[in-house]
């Protein structure tokens, strides 16, 4: 390659160029252009900001796919896009032109070392190649910078440059290669930038991460080597990096087919020989459970905790190649307040149920959460529902659902309205499914000589922790009889159903589950009321008091005498005169 001396005639600064050809004559070990400082161009750019446009920048673009001799005007534009001065859409277009340069130079193999040329363009190559990995920083630093439109420009280029790098960098001994030390620091400024909004991450996972395999397999391998070192993470990033991570979809299961999609692999990729981990479907797997492990480690929110747990079934499961790993963090959950247990004991149903997990105290702790302070609280709807499904097997034992009834049914002495008419038809279902605990509906304690006589007393032990120990089954539910009893007429009406006839195959609890005060006075107020209710028998002429009878009367209230009370508290406050 020719030395760079000097530059034609055109409208661009060229005493960076004449720098470099002068330090090429004096040593030819040294970079054409590396007496030339890197911030210089920028601080003049800073001092007179007006000089730069748009078609300055082009123009500087032009020159350096030109020619060789004008390499030094990428530390120009370089400093354009450094330079805190430069306005975002100046910006833009010196990033946009930076990336472009590099593209075409990476097409021409520039930043490629080659090891039969000479000694000159091998100091050319590796110049600029540190001057591409600067400016790669520089866009990774540029998404802390404030401005979604910079940000999204600027993970744009950067996903351009993946794409780039695995098409004309890629090694001769790799068939399937893919630049995961630039994704990484991608995936890096992504999970730690503080300042980069929300929706930009977001956008990026939807479009990249959840579109293309290759990107999955490498973003999850480098965000699982980054949330190991919890020191690099913030604590007010860890519930974004939550979202973003649950927010990825087209997960692997092993249902999964072969990977097909690709981002910077060729789509015509043949399968090697020996089958690449970025091409297997265990080594996704595995890479995703790596790094949702990782994170489970971390001093997550609660908020962030109750979202994974919500994820767990439909999301995290069906991809881990081991579920049972999670077993430790479903239990550390469980000793959480609020909704935390109840959603860890459903992570452990599903364990259960379709992994052939051995828990035997599943049911105890779930007879466990049912306290009095279970019915008033804003997740009792979600509880429901959940609790419907662990008790929906009929091979369950009679002793087991018989405690489960009695406990409902001793919460309903203290439940909100609300409360009552979701329970009592979830105690029909009980009862309708499991017909050997109906005999709780029918016990009577009155025979004397009959030797399941209680005394007077319940057999049901609340103290009792085991479900499978508390007696109920022995016992009756005269809390429902109370309940029929309830103040609120249509409470009452509906905890009736449990003393008729079981006509009902069973009740839709759904239905139920939604109603408190709000909806139930809104019921109240839309009915048509033809005739209004009497609330008093006889009308008072007075609020406060009545005058003493007179002799003359009979007795009635109507006949008064014109006899005022005197030292009448109220009459005298009332009196406004």
């Amino acid at each position: 390659m020719p030395t760079p001396t000097s530059t034609k005639k055109r409208k661009q600064p060229s005493s960076g160029a004449t720098s470099a050809s002068k330090a090429t004559k004096k040593s030819k070990s040294k970079p054409p252009v590396a007496e030339v400082p890197k911030d210089a161009v920028a601080k003049r750019s800073s001092e007179n900001p007006v000089a730069v446009t748009q078609d300055s920048i082009l123009v500087l673009e032009e020159a350096i796919i030109e020619s060789p001799k004008n390499y030094n005007q990428i530390v120009t534009l370089i400093g354009y896009f450094n330079d805190p001065v430069t306005s975002p859409d100046l910006c833009i277009t010196s990033a946009v032109a930076l990336c472009r340069t590099f593209c075409r130079l990476m097409s021409k193999k520039r930043l490629s070392k080659k090891r039969t040329g000479s000694a000159e363009e091998v100091a050319v190559s590796t110049w600029l190649k540190e001057r591409y990995n600067e400016y790669f920083a520089s866009l990774c630093e540029a998404l802390e910078r404030e401005g979604p439109a910079v940000q999204n420009t600027a993970l744009t280029l950067l996903m351009r440059f993946i794409k780039e790098e695995a098409l004309y960098l890629k090694p001769s001994h790799e068939e399937a290669y893919f630049p995961h030390e630039s994704f990484g620091k991608i995936v890096k400024a992504v999970l730690t930038g503080e300042k980069m909004e929300e929706d930009v991450k977001m956008e990026w996972a939807e479009k990249y991460i959840t579109q293309y395999d290759d990107v999955r397999y490498s973003f999850f391998s480098a965000a699982g080597h980054i949330l190991s070192e919890s020191d690099s993470i913030p604590t007010s990033l860890l519930s974004q990096i939550v979202s973003l991570i649950l927010s990825i979809g087209n997960l692997p299961t092993a249902k999964t087919d072969d990977f097909s999609t690709f981002y910077a692999l060729p789509d015509d990729l043949e399968p090697p020989r020996k089958t690449p981990p970025i091409l297997s479907l265990t080594a996704h797997r595995r890479t995703y459970q790596t790094t949702i492990l990782s994170l489970l480690r971390l001093p997550l929110p609660d908020f962030s905790l109750k979202s994974i747990l919500n994820s767990l079934s439909p999301t995290i499961l069906p991809v881990f190649p081991q579920p049972h790993t999670l077993l430790d963090f479903l239990l550390s959950s469980y000793s959480h307040g609020g909704v935390l247990p109840l959603l860890s004991l459903s992570g452990i149903f599903e364990l259960i149920t379709k992994h052939n997990l051995d828990f035997p105290d599943f049911y105890p702790r779930l007879y466990a959460l049912l306290d009095r302070h279970l019915l008033h609280t804003r997740y009792r709807s979600q509880f429901l529902r959940l609790l419907e499904t662990f008790l929906s097997s009929t091979h369950l034992p009679a002793q087991l659902i018989a405690s489960f009834i009695k406990r409902l049914s001793r919460l309903c002495l203290s439940a909100p309205p609300g409360a009552i008419v979701a329970i009592v038809p979830f105690i029909y279902n009980l009862f309708q499914a499991h017909k050997s605990t109906t005999y709780m509906m029918h016990r009577e304690f009155v025979d004397e000589d009959d030797e399941a006589d209680w005394d007077g007393k319940d057999p049901f032990d609340e103290s009792e922790m085991d479900p499978m120990k508390t007696r109920a089954i022995e016992s009756c539910v005269w809390e429902l009889k109370s309940v029929m009893r309830h103040w609120h007429p249509n409470v009452a009406t509906l905890a009736r159903i449990v003393e008729e006839q079981f006509t009902k195959e069973r009740w839709a609890v759904e239905d139920f589950l939604d109603h408190g005060f709000g909806s139930m006075f809104e019921a109240e107020i839309k009915k048509d009321i033809k005739k209004a209710p009497v609330v008093e028998w006889d009308i008072p002429k007075r609020i406060f008091s009545y005058p003493p009878v007179t002799a003359e009367g009979d007795g009635k209230r109507g006949a008064v005498a014109p006899v005022v009370e005197k030292d009448n508290v109220l009459l005298e406050v009332w009196d406004f005169a």
